[in-house]
């Protein structure tokens, strides 16, 4: 029982390894440039959107550079106390993974150069944790969808409803005037009957007035 703990808690530690943000290196302009990756488990629309407009609530628009987003001057208290450029790149894990984005953040220390973990460990490890906190901002985001979401879902069935409720006021409309057809179809019909047999009497009387018909007498030649 022991090993089985030990192997579900190895597990447990290695997936939370993997899920945590990390050093890299990217390409970019040519080059290789220092950054922090991380997994965020959203696709990647989702977590692109919350991203900038987390950034849109502080003040900051983003301009698109190369493959990156980048917002200038940005003033992140989860980094540091200076204002850095931030260049944020989003894409799908892989084709298998469509639900789990990788967010790449490349932090600009001006004239061309980016935060390394041998220059600027402390703002790459700060770096890492506010990646990591993008989860909660991505889930917060994704919510909201779900939220919109279901507000159309709603809206689009009181809409029937409504629709429906008014057929049946049309329905039941028509049916009055069917019932009131019918109704007065019956009267018609009586009415009809005994206009036949007033007719059928005066044929009656008439035909009585009939006088036999007088036969013809031969004559001798």
């Amino acid at each position: 029982m022991k090993r089985i703990y030990l192997v579900i808690a190895a597990m447990f530690i290695a997936c939370f390894a993997i899920s945590q943000s990390r050093y890299t290196v990217v390409q970019f302009n040519k080059k290789d440039v220092p950054g922090v990756i991380g997994e965020i488990p959203f696709v990647e629309s989702t977590v692109r959107d919350a991203i900038n407009k987390n950034f849109e609530k502080m003040g900051y628009k983003g301009k698109k550079v190369k493959d990156f987003v980048v917002y200038s001057g940005v003033f992140l208290k989860e980094l540091d106390n200076q204002p850095h450029d931030i260049f944020v790149m989003v894409d799908r894990k892989s084709r298998s993974e469509k639900e789990t984005s990788l967010v790449t953040f490349l932090i600009g220390m001006g004239f061309d150069n980016f935060a390394s973990d041998t220059a600027n460990i402390d703002l790459i490890n700060s770096t890492k944790a506010y990646i990591n906190s993008l989860r909660e901002v991505a889930a917060a985001y994704d919510l909201e969808l779900q939220i919109a979401a279901q507000e159309e879902v709603v809206k689009k069935n009181e809409r029937k409803a409504e629709n429906l409720k008014d057929d049946a006021n049309s329905l039941q409309k028509k049916k009055k005037k069917l019932d009131d057809e019918i109704a007065q179809n019956i009267i018609d019909q009586n009415v009809q009957i005994v206009e036949n047999e007033r007719q059928k009497q005066i044929m009656e009387t008439l035909k009585s007035k009939r006088k036999p018909a007088l036969v013809a007498v031969p004559t001798k030649e």
